[in-house]
């Protein structure tokens, strides 16, 4: 690699692993995203100077996505540490902003592929999707609604407070070989002060009549627990998940 990178975001596309982000922020945005030819080994920046200048502008890419489009050419689908989304187009060196309509508040993050829809997670628990990814008009999974007030949902304890309710966030939501979404959450123990246990659940989608996608809980449960004596971790994070063949 060219220019050194941190916590970039890497996609496959015709062959080649395309890196974004990851740099300092720097005025030569032409060198913001490296292309590796596995046959050739050999690295090289995806804009030209002239390139950087028409498209746009370079931004610090937080996450990236690769679906196909109506015309049958991979497109990339980035989002920036502002929150703005673009459209890549590598084979034509062509990036644009991505229209946004959807009215669904909140941070969209762990973008992901299922068929044709683009997924990710939202706030308190909900899981969106988009069929639509030049638009970017995100709609709520339906029919998870039990999850969400059976395992999302919860009582926050703290020493000398209060209990209080609470709705817990997903913190990481990923795709596995089975074509499923998976999603991760933190939850505190009702009866134990200060515990903590990592939850996830394995959810399946489809679409019904009417066009809209449902997802029905395959499988929920605890996979991790903290104890509260012997480590002092208010969250557990997921960085990635993959599945395993046994």
């Amino acid at each position: 690699m060219r220019k050194a990178r941190a916590f970039a975001s890497a996609s496959l596309v015709d062959g080649k692993i395309h890196v974004f982000g990851g740099t300092v922020a720097c005025s030569n945005w032409a060198n913001e995203i490296e292309v590796f030819d596995p046959n050739t080994a050999t690295w090289e920046f995806l804009w030209t100077e002239r390139d950087a200048e028409e498209n746009l502008y370079g931004a610090e890419i937080q996450q990236s996505v690769v679906m196909i489009d109506d015309d049958g050419k991979n497109v990339i689908f980035a989002m920036d540490e502002d929150g703005r989304r673009f459209c890549i187009v590598p084979s034509k060196r062509i990036r644009a902003m991505c229209k946004t309509d959807s009215q669904l508040a909140g941070h969209r993050s762990d973008w992901c592929v299922i068929g044709k829809e683009l997924y990710c997670r939202g706030t308190r628990g909900r899981i969106l999707w988009c069929d639509d990814s030049r638009s970017l008009d995100w709609k709520e999974v339906k029919g998870l609604e039990e999850l969400r007030v059976k395992h999302l949902c919860g009582r926050r304890h703290r020493w000398g407070r209060p209990t209080t309710c609470v709705n817990y966030d997903i913190t990481k939501l990923c795709t596995n070989s089975a074509g499923n979404i998976v999603i991760f959450w933190n939850k505190q123990l009702h009866d134990v002060e200060g515990s903590l246990e990592l939850w996830s659940a394995e959810i399946s989608v489809e679409r019904r009549d009417g066009g809209e996608i449902w997802g029905k809980t395959e499988w929920s449960g605890a996979v991790y627990s903290l104890n509260p004596l012997s480590d002092s971790s208010f969250s557990v994070q997921v960085l990635f998940s993959g599945s395993v063949f046994t």
